[in-house]
């Protein structure tokens, strides 16, 4: 039982912890900069892009959205995908594109842009290079755990926002951190990243 003096504060809480999930759930607020994962240029380091055929279906079951490409350029599988649940594109996205193989603790690289730094996350196996960096808000996530305590209070009852995966995946290296994984991943981001939002932020 709860004290009447107390109804009205535990009132307010409650409808207070409703506010996200009438915002995220029912109304569904949401903003875009207008660009997709589409912009990514078919041409990257000289090397042209095949899509691969990866199954739509596929990517809205693991990653719960239906804007990404898939192309091969090369020995290299480049991966891009935008969607609003952040969490299903930071959370371990080699267990799913990449699945199968074993990789050595995780590092960050921080690689040269024409648009500044961008924090890529490398990881290295006996057959396999994988790298990935995560786009929100214009700015690249090098810690999830960061970048969810510093968006927990903006997300109750702010907008939703996209995340953007960039993620690429090639064979082994002896230099991880120049093996042509990384070169077409820093290239399709500099590609993503030179088209003007098509909504003014």
């Amino acid at each position: 039982m709860i004290a009447g003096r107390y109804l009205p504060a535990t009132a307010v809480l409650l409808a207070l912890a409703l506010v996200p999930t009438i915002v995220h759930t029912y109304v569904g607020v949401r903003t875009s900069d207008g660009r997709t994962s589409a912009i990514v240029a078919r041409e990257i380091q000289g090397v042209e892009g095949v899509d691969t055929g990866r199954s739509a279906l596929w990517v809205k079951q693991n990653f719960g959205t239906a804007d990404f490409i898939e192309r091969q350029y090369g020995d290299v599988a480049l991966f891009v995908t935008r969607g609003y649940d952040a969490k299903r594109l930071y959370h371990h996205p080699e267990l799913g594109l990449a699945r199968g193989r074993r990789f050595e603790l995780p590092y960050i690289l921080r690689a040269s842009t024409p648009h500044g730094p961008v924090a890529v996350h490398m990881l290295s196996g006996e057959d396999a290079v994988v790298c990935y960096a995560l786009l929100y808000d214009r700015e690249f996530v090098e810690s999830p755990l960061r970048f969810e305590a510093a968006r927990i209070l903006t997300t109750l009852a702010g907008p939703a926002q996209e995340m953007t995966l960039f993620f690429a995946r090639a064979p082994a290296s002896a230099k991880p951190n120049e093996s042509s994984a990384v070169q077409i991943l820093v290239g399709a981001i500099d590609s993503f990243m030179s088209q003007p939002p098509a909504v003014g932020r």
